[in-house]
């Protein structure tokens, strides 16, 4: 459409300059009027026409399984930087399942896989997630109210069944990549953050960087053969909007889409190099690197 106003322009300006073609212009009839008319008629359709250009490196993403195929391309890099931080590394185990899996029965040609990880501390209190308790009648509060607290048994829950399973099939996955591929150069450590993560952030070899939010719900949770009523936290899901996911690429030609992208980046980065000498008394994860079997063995 641009081109056609432009031609419309260089036109009219010739219609004006040039007096044979004006005196032309002037004897026709161009959609059933005028040369004004038909000016007005393009101008209408390409207004009418027009939308909203989307912004270069902004993704939108619905569900987690639209962050497969980012995370697939990220591994076809030589040199591969997966950077997470959450409660638990359940989705991102998700993600790196399907390339793990491929890297552990065939040789590949990545020459490095870096995975930098960051968990919530689990061994001390925190609110959310968390037990909910009604408040006594006396509170004054109306009735059903409930009040927040530490819960020992949704913790608990959480290590057994969540981050420590996840972290140990993790390790089995690089075990076996590395069987395959012993010439990779493979580094993953995982490092406990005492602040609640209020969101999932995926990172991809430095350049693009997808945040998910935590929503909050109550649920009910059955645990040691006792049911507790917890506060939780879950996935941003589909009923909270169309979006589930945003991300920013680096190489975005857009310079706010790059800052926006940088400033999540360093977020990570900071915490990530203060997790390096602030470490839990009582860890959740007692070998927080990954070891290649054969130094295990010999250790």
């Amino acid at each position: 459409m641009k081109w056609l106003l432009a031609f419309v322009i260089v036109l009219g300006i010739a219609a004006e300059i040039i007096e044979p073609l004006g005196d032309w212009f002037e004897g026709q009839s161009f959609l059933g009027g005028s040369l004004a008319a038909f000016i007005a008629l393009i101008l209408f359709d390409a207004l009418s026409e027009s939308e909203p250009h989307e912004v270069s490196g902004v993704y939108v993403l619905a569900d987690l399984d639209d962050l497969l195929p980012e995370m697939k391309d990220a591994f076809e890099a030589r040199h591969i930087r997966i950077d997470f931080s959450g409660f638990s590394m359940e989705t991102l185990l998700k993600l790196l399942r399907a390339s793990l899996d491929r890297m552990s029965y065939e040789k590949v040609n990545t020459q490095e896989l870096t995975l930098c990880i960051i968990i919530a501390h689990l061994n001390l209190p925190m609110s959310l997630p968390g037990k909910l308790e009604p408040f006594p009648d006396s509170a004054g509060l109306p009735a059903g109210t409930v009040y927040f607290a530490d819960s020992m048994e949704n913790r608990e829950r959480m290590r057994e069944h969540f981050t420590k399973p996840n972290w140990n099939e993790l390790k089995d996955l690089l075990d076996r990549v590395h069987e395959r591929n012993p010439n990779m150069t493979i580094s993953c450590e995982v490092r406990e953050s005492p602040q609640i993560p209020e969101r999932k952030f995926y990172i991809l070899n430095q350049e693009k960087i997808f945040h998910q939010p935590y929503g909050i719900i109550e649920a009910r949770i059955f645990w040691r053969e006792n049911t507790h009523r917890i506060l939780d936290t879950t996935g941003f899901g589909l009923r909270h909007g169309k979006a589930r996911i945003i991300g920013w690429d680096m190489r975005s030609d857009s310079r706010t889409t790059r800052e926006v992208a940088e400033h999540h980046m360093e977020w990570h980065r900071n915490l990530w190099e203060k997790l390096q000498y602030v470490k839990p008394k009582h860890p959740v994860i007692t070998d927080p690197r990954w070891i290649p079997p054969e130094e295990r063995r010999a250790g």
